[in-house]
């Protein structure tokens, strides 16, 4: 399948990934609420869709490391909150946070995905700078699922 149509504006407030089978939320917690969020924030941001009924779903959740690696686009160009480049492909819309919260945690940590980078790292949960809540509906994708078709490795949440 072509790259340049993996995903698919569903016209309902959602996106879906035809190479995974997930759906994303369209915009993320900061194009929907022009806030920042915690951790704990961005969980309710994800319960707030399913009772909304997003695009018809109420099974909304944030996404495991491996699923958030699926919208790292190294080849597409979109354009973050501040005007800077970020790798997310053009269905969605500009203005987006570059970082968003990834449900899998540490401790006090949890793991985030930026889009700038394509890289993940943790963040006490209590932070909300420059934060955001991108959620997902869809069966997770499994640890070894490998998002840049490279073969399998490691993962890198300890879940």
């Amino acid at each position: 399948m072509s790259g340049q149509n993996r995903f698919r504006d569903n016209d309902d407030g959602t996106v879906t990934d035809s190479q995974t089978g997930l759906v994303w939320a369209r915009e993320d917690s900061w194009q929907s609420e022009a806030k920042w969020v915690t951790w704990d924030e961005a969980l309710e941001h994800a319960k707030h869709q399913c009772r909304l009924n997003l695009g018809g779903l109420s099974d909304w959740r944030l996404p495991s490391p491996e699923e958030a690696k699926t919208l790292y686009a190294a080849g597409k160009i979109n354009r973050d909150k501040y005007g800077k480049e970020i790798h997310l492909d053009p269905v969605f819309p500009s203005g987006p946070q570059a970082m968003f919260w990834i449900y899998d945690y540490i401790g006090s940590e949890a793991y985030f995905m930026d889009l700038s980078t394509g890289e993940t790292g943790l963040k006490f949960k209590s932070v909300a700078g420059r934060m955001a809540a991108r959620p997902v509906c869809g069966k997770r994708l499994e640890a070894d699922f490998d998002p840049f078709g490279e073969g399998k490795g490691g993962s890198a949440s300890t879940g």
